[in-house]
C-alpha cells in the first residue's frame, strides 16, 4: 500500500471511524482522536493491509474504532473519577446570609459523603465502578456489561444494590 491508496482510505472512511467512535465516547474530540490512532495503526500496517476487498477494509475499521473507543471508555474512569466525585460533594454551600454555622454542616456533610462513597471503593470495587460509570459519567449501561462480560440486568441490579446500600451508610450519618 503506498501513501496515494493510504490517503484514498482515509478520506473515505474517516466519518465512518470518528462516527461509530463517537456512538461510544459521546465527544467530538476524543473520537476524533481514536479516529486518528486507528488510521495510524492502518498506516503502521503498511503492505500487511489488504484493501482489495473493500467491504473488508470498511469492517476493519468499524471494528478497529469501536475496540479502541471501548478501550478508551474503560480507562477513562481514572480520569474522570475525582472529578465526578467532586461534583457530587461540592454542592453551593447553603448560606442563608452568611449564615457560618450553615456552611459548615454543608461541608461536614459532604464529608461524610465521600467517605461513604470511599468505603464503597474499598469494600466492593466493582459495584463502586459499575455505579459511578452509569450514574456519574452516563455511560450506558450495555457498554458497561460488555466490559466486565455480565448482562445488563446484571448492571442494573447491582447498581440497585449499590443505591440501597448508600441509602443505610448515609443514614446512619445523617439521622437525627
Amino acid at each position: 500500500m503506498n501513501n496515494a491508496d493510504f490517503n484514498d482510505i482515509f478520506v473515505k472512511y474517516r466519518r465512518i471511524s470518528t462516527g461509530t467512535a463517537y456512538r461510544i465516547v459521546k465527544d467530538k474530540d476524543i473520537a476524533e482522536d481514536i479516529s486518528q490512532d486507528v488510521f495510524y495503526t492502518l498506516y503502521k500496517m503498511g503492505t500487511r493491509l489488504d484493501i482489495s476487498n473493500e467491504h473488508r477494509v470498511r469492517s476493519l475499521i468499524m471494528v478497529a474504532s469501536t475496540n479502541k473507543a471501548k478501550d478508551y471508555m474503560k480507562k477513562a474512569y481514572v480520569k474522570r473519577e475525582v472529578a465526578a466525585l467532586d461534583t457530587i460533594f461540592t454542592e453551593d454551600l447553603k448560606d442563608d446570609g452568611c449564615n457560618v454555622e450553615a456552611a459548615m454542616l454543608t461541608i461536614e456533610e459532604n464529608k461524610q459523603k465521600r467517605m461513604v462513597f470511599e468505603r464503597l471503593r474499598e469494600e466492593n470495587k466493582m459495584n463502586y465502578d459499575i455505579f459511578t460509570k452509569v450514574k456519574i459519567m452516563g455511560i450506558p449501561p450495555e457498554i458497561v456489561a460488555e466490559e466486565y462480560g455480565i448482562t445488563r440486568n446484571n448492571v442494573n441490579n447491582r447498581i440497585y444494590r449499590t443505591k440501597l446500600w448508600l441509602e443505610k451508610e448515609m443514614s446512619k450519618f445523617f439521622e437525627e
